[in-house]
């Protein structure tokens, strides 16, 4: 430690002869004072010199609205993003570095999750971290599994709110960083945002693969991963799953079987279903029961007319109900068969147009009468009463919210991927690169690359797959303009 040695001459006379007693040479009292030269004769006492490396943690020059892109523990350094400029930085840390989450509360540096929004303050010149909290009136979901992304709008919607994305997301996933376009629908995610829009993206749960052999019986049938994803089985389908271990159940024709697999992130599970014993097709008759009785309505169970007039039989297992009746809405949900009869209650619901309609038409016939009447008095109101909840529609008065994280069913709508496939449009997308891989659309084997398929507006996950190589899959967001559309994708990574 240096010091530096403060007060008048006479101070300075007798540090000279206490080096002199002490048997020190000239030479060594001018390296002495060179060392610790004299300072300001006002000053009053001797005091130590603070080292520039090392700054008090409640001082500093600089502050910054940020977000967290990566940190390295053994260099003991952060990388930020500046929300308003997208400029990139790397500071210094220690152990004298205050670190807070968005409560306040003490946390370590490796607590601090990457793609946070926070506050940083240190020092510009030597780049030190004195303090970094994670902002608290800010936008904020913990994991969360409810959500929706306009990659075309930019756009990021969940619970009835809708936020911008910023052009310069930070999206990690497993502790690197990631395109938007990597974000698959099943995964769990932290959002992070200020001022509604998105600005950090960190995938807490992410996604793996689910491949099924010997699935030729099965083909048509269902096929269910937890209480999150259910989809129609085709031939050779490579599906997109949640990470963790879920109980799968593939069913056709009255036979099913349930396997409890787990799923890594970015990895791929096959399930051998040429060992699975086959039963006897058993089939329930179902009674549709449709309120109002008056609605004419249209039913179609697996893509194929039914006529509810008498009960319906069908085998076993799961299948996808739909329901339209002009006026009202339609009805698209999956019904279980497992008892030899049961009966389905359906009560419709008059479309919003409808309802629009039929309330004008109230008004005008009431202001009728009322014309064949007396005229309502000056300042009296026309109020017409609703059973709507007051506080429908509203907004949440803090923008800063937690998701619990609960899992939603995800029904993947099949009528979407058989539309892309089998569509007359003369437009295509093209899948260019990386070449000689296969392709999968929504789960469904589509060819080799490059490939193509028909252009229809709407998201969609193209898959790509490799023997010996790490599968990777992609959210696309196909716009409806009357062009074809080409994408190429870096190169799938080998296994080691």
């Amino acid at each position: 430690m240096r010091y530096i040695y403060k007060g008048c001459f006479s101070a300075l006379a007798a540090a000279f002869a206490a080096l002199a007693l002490a048997g020190c040479s000239l030479q060594d009292i001018a390296d002495q004072l060179s060392q610790n030269p004299a300072a300001d004769s006002s000053a009053q006492e001797t005091q130590p010199q603070q080292d520039t490396a090392v700054r008090p943690s409640n001082i500093y020059d600089s502050e910054d609205t940020a977000v967290v892109v990566k940190k390295d523990y053994e260099a003991g350094t952060i990388q930020l993003q500046n929300i308003r400029t997208s400029r990139r930085y790397t500071l210094n840390y220690s152990g004298t570095t205050r670190v807070y989450n968005r409560h306040g509360d003490d946390i370590s540096m490796k607590q601090l999750e990457e793609g946070s929004v926070v506050t940083a303050r240190f020092y510009r010149e030597n780049k030190a971290l004195s303090y970094i909290k994670a902002i608290s009136d800010g936008i904020y979901y913990s994991k969360l599994d409810n959500y929706s992304m306009d990659l075309e709008k930019g756009t990021f919607s969940t619970g009835g709110n809708i936020y911008n994305i910023s052009g310069h997301i930070v999206v990690i996933s497993d502790g690197r960083e990631a395109d938007l376009m990597d974000v698959n629908k099943v995964d769990v995610l932290s959002v992070w945002g200020y001022d509604n829009m998105i600005y950090g993206i960190n995938v807490e749960r992410g996604h793996g693969y689910l491949r099924l052999q010997n699935e030729t019986y099965f083909v048509d049938g269902w096929v269910e991963v937890g209480d999150r994803i259910m989809r129609k089985i085709t031939k050779d389908m490579l599906l997109v799953v949640p990470e963790g271990t879920f109980d799968v159940t593939v069913s056709s024709k009255g036979s099913s079987a349930t396997q409890r697999i787990t799923f890594a992130r970015n990895e791929e599970m096959a399930w051998d279903l040429g060992s699975i014993e086959i039963t006897v097709v058993q089939k329930g008759s179902i009674i549709f029961a449709i309120t109002p009785a008056t609605a004419t309505a249209a039913v179609t169970i697996d893509g194929n007319a039914v006529n509810i007039a008498k009960p319906v039989e069908l085998d076993y297992g799961l299948h996808r109900m739909r329901i339209t009746a002009e006026g009202y809405d339609t009805i698209s949900q999956y019904i279980r068969v497992a008892e030899p009869t049961a009966s389905i209650d359906i009560e419709l619901q008059k479309s919003e147009e409808e309802s629009v309609q039929e309330e004008s038409s109230s008004a005008d016939t009431s202001l009728a009468q009322n014309d064949n009447t007396t005229a309502s008095p000056p300042g009296t109101k026309t109020q017409t009463n609703t059973d709507t909840d007051a506080n429908d529609g509203g907004e949440e008065s803090s923008e800063s919210k937690e998701s619990d994280g609960d899992d939603n069913k995800e029904n993947d709508d099949d009528d979407d991927d058989d539309n892309v496939i089998s569509s007359d449009s003369d437009y295509k997308v093209y899948i260019d690169a990386p070449d000689g891989v296969e392709a999968y659309l929504n789960g469904n084997y589509i060819g080799i690359t490059p490939v193509s398929f028909a252009k229809t507006a709407g998201n969609y996950v193209i898959t790509l797959r490799k023997t010996g190589y790490q599968t990777r899959s992609y959210t696309l967001q196909i716009d409806s303009e009357k062009k074809d559309v080409n994408y190429s994708f870096t190169e799938l990574s080998e296994l080691d």
